[in-house]
């Protein structure tokens, strides 16, 4: 997919003479994280998923808010200051990364001698701190904060919370004044500042404001006439600053023309119906998250947002009495629970569910049983011992474009089986940080009854081709990224980063490349090189001509031991393509440097390696008897490649010294077996590959990885 804001682009990268463009950026391999203000870490893809990590020491409780483009992430601690101490573009984590921010500079107005603490985890810190002082006297967000600090806002440019387009008034058609009233669970107004959302249920761009504030529980605006949806979500705080649960209200009502005043209610009171799940086996509640989207009557969004906590604290929500009867509504729950801690082999499961269209179902205990799961079973691979984890699964229904989730951290090595469930066409994407590295999976459907295994950084991490999704909506644009169109041609890696032999690949951002060289060479000429690029677009001879591609990269990481250099060298005949062969929803890029249909796109016939290599999740294989199995195939959009006939494996014990050719075994299908022996020697020591893999047309692929494995240390 194209890029969008706050995806990471490629810089302009010259490729020869006659052509001038920059390397095709995946939105598969883009992402941005920004540490909020408040020190939760969020990252945000391209396609407006977002994945909430807490600041230390604490847990990761948020409500969302979506407007058009635009998607907040804001702090359940930050609720009852928004619009008023605490700026809402301080969480437009949208606006935030397209300004490049990693973490959130702030500036703040204060009385004489009082101070914000520093943007971060001590914001979060000594906020959460007042919210429980405040929670002890029974009202929160009526007063400055830390002391007289009366206003925090970005530090850099943002969009903000952008005006809402209003109707121009006219003779007899002046907006009306309403009342909103936010009732407490004693059934008296809300006491401090919260929040809401409040939109024309006909047409959201006549009105549609996601950030209202209701004062000791009352708000007034004006507003055109209409049917109005409004939704609030209201968290309750113990004395340290902890949510002691969330309530979610929802009111809809009509503003007629030519009336004198309006009043809606917003009552906690009818939050009634707690989010409940059982599971075939025990679990306790990692996180849950609440995804509410209303649309107006011509399917636009009128409130989009919802509530993730982590922990358990309960959530209530306020079932509907009916269908809403203008617009639509979507309200589904996402729930990530771990086995108890005594469990002899850790387990999880994921769980994405749907309530009937139009409504928030009167029950909302969700029972699930063993034939709506798919299995799972993970292998999460880490060269170095004990090495920092997160993961998070995003899940979605057909009718969601984006996703949500929370992290949990853990230690790699490690194995777990994970159980994933959902409503009929449920679709899931995994994400995992490494360290500072974030990989992420393809996005797949959710198939109940399959059982899988899947292996997380299984070596080697090396160069190569993202591949669109299993199932991708055939409206979904898919750059080319090894084309010939016309007489341009276009070689681009994914985004200058690494995958593991199951195809996770790495974000692009932050890079962890401290050194690369791309070169492109025809007979005895070389058309392009450079550093720093991971591919390019060029304009080449119409006629049939051999091309090597060779690209050299080295990795600085000190999460991460093995596979940090690598070398590989394509080899291929290309000549001018007057035809298509790449699907009708793929981008490729004209000979004048511009994005265009798939006409006269070809894929070139590349060679691409595909490991699995024998060695632990530890990355370490004993001295002895060794092997892989290695498969070649080509680049995506090839049709009817040519077969891959010819395999050769070398191994070598000093670094690239001296090689040994290992015996391989063709298994067909292009995948080959190859066996060596490790010297007791080599105990200890890291072993290098080098494949090279050769279809029935001449194409060649040779990848040579330094310390690809590391020989175990000899025992006793």
């Amino acid at each position: 997919p194209a890029p969008v804001r706050g995806a990471a682009t490629a810089a302009p990268a010259p490729v020869s003479a006659t052509a001038a463009s920059t390397v095709p950026v995946s939105a598969e391999t883009t992402a941005h994280t920004v540490t909020l203000v408040t020190g939760e870490r969020v990252t945000l893809r391209a396609d407006g998923s977002v994945v909430v990590a807490p600041r230390p020491g604490a847990e990761a409780d948020y409500v969302t808010r979506r407007l058009d483009n635009d998607v907040f992430v804001i702090p359940l601690t930050a609720l009852p200051y928004l619009g008023r101490t605490l700026d809402p573009a301080l969480f437009n984590v949208s606006a935030l990364a397209e300004a490049g921010v990693t973490t959130t500079p702030v500036r703040a107005r204060a009385t004489a001698g009082a101070t914000a603490p520093p943007s971060g985890p001590a914001f979060g810190a000594a906020l959460a701190k007042q919210i429980g002082a405040e929670a002890a006297k029974g009202s929160v967000g009526e007063g400055p904060l830390f002391g007289g600090v009366t206003s925090v806002a970005p530090a850099v440019a943002t969009d903000g919370v952008r005006d809402t387009p209003r109707p121009s008034a006219r003779a007899g058609h002046a907006d009306h004044p309403v009342k909103v009233t936010v009732l407490g669970t004693d059934g008296k107004p809300l006491p401090g500042t919260t929040s809401f959302a409040l939109a024309n249920a006909d047409d959201a761009a006549r009105y549609q404001e996601p950030f209202l504030d209701a004062v000791d529980g009352a708000a007034r605006v004006e507003v055109p006439a209409g049917h109005y949806t409004a939704m609030v979500s209201a968290p309750a705080f113990d004395s340290a600053g902890e949510p002691a649960g969330v309530r979610m209200a929802t009111a809809e009502f009509t503003v007629p023309d030519g009336g004198t005043g309006t009043e809606a209610v917003l009552d906690l009171r009818k939050a009634t119906e707690r989010v409940t799940f059982s599971t075939p086996r025990p679990a306790e509640e990692h996180q849950l998250i609440l995804r509410y989207l209303r649309q107006d009557a011509k399917g636009a969004v009128a409130v989009g947002g919802g509530v993730g906590v982590s922990g358990g604290p309960p959530v209530q929500v306020q079932p509907s009495g009916r269908p809403v009867t203008t617009g639509d509504l979507r309200f589904d729950v996402y729930t990530h629970r771990k086995a108890p801690a005594d469990a002899a082999t850790p387990y999880s499961y994921d769980l994405k569910l749907a309530n009937p269209a139009g409504t928030i179902a009167k029950n909302q205990h969700y029972k699930v049983t063993g034939r709506q799961l798919a299995t799972v079973r993970t292998n999460y691979h880490s060269d170095t011992p004990g090495r920092a984890e997160e993961v998070a699964r995003l899940m979605y229904l057909p009718y969601e474009t984006s996703g949500e989730a929370l992290s949990e951290p853990f230690k790699a090595p490690a194995r777990r089986t994970e159980y994933v469930g959902g409503s009929a066409g449920a679709s899931y994407a995994d994400w995992l940080k490494a360290g500072e590295r974030r990989f992420v999976s393809r996005q797949q459907p959710l198939v109940p009854g399959r059982t899988t295994t899947v292996d997380w950084l299984r070596g080697p991490l090396v160069p190569g081709f993202t591949e669109p999704a299993r199932g991708a909506a055939a409206d979904e644009t898919w750059y080319c990224a090894a084309c010939r169109k016309g007489d341009a041609l276009t070689f681009s890696l994914a985004s200058a980063t690494v995958m593991d032999s199951a195809g996770h690949h790495v974000l692009a951002v932050p890079s962890d490349i401290t050194s690369s060289h791309f070169a492109v060479v025809s007979g005895d000429t070389t058309l392009y090189e450079g550093d720093g690029v991971p591919g390019g677009i060029l304009t080449v001879p119409p006629k049939q001509a051999p091309y090597t591609v060779v690209y050299d990269q080295t990795r600085t990481n000190g999460d991460f031991r093995q596979s940090l250099t690598t070398h590989t060298e394509w080899s291929f005949a290309s000549g001018h393509s007057g035809g298509q062969t790449v699907p009708d929803n793929w981008t490729c890029v004209s000979e004048a440097g511009e994005y265009d249909g798939p006409g006269d796109c070809s894929a070139l016939p590349v060679v691409v390696p595909h490991y699995r290599l024998d060695a632990g999740l530890d990355g370490t294989s004993p001295a002895g008897d060794g092997h892989l199995v290695v498969g070649f195939g080509h680049v995506p959009g090839v049709v009817a490649p040519p077969a891959v006939t010819k395999a050769r494996v070398e191994v070598s014990f000093d670094g690239g010294e001296r090689w040994t050719a290992a015996a391989t075994t063709a298994l067909g299908k292009g995948r080959f077996r190859a066996d060596w022996t490790t010297p007791d020697e080599a105990a200890g020591r890291d072993a290098s590959l080098r494949v090279t893999g050769t279809d029935s047309g001449g194409n060649t692929v040779t990848q040579t990885v330094k310390s690809a494995f590391t020989v175990a240390a000899a025992r006793g």
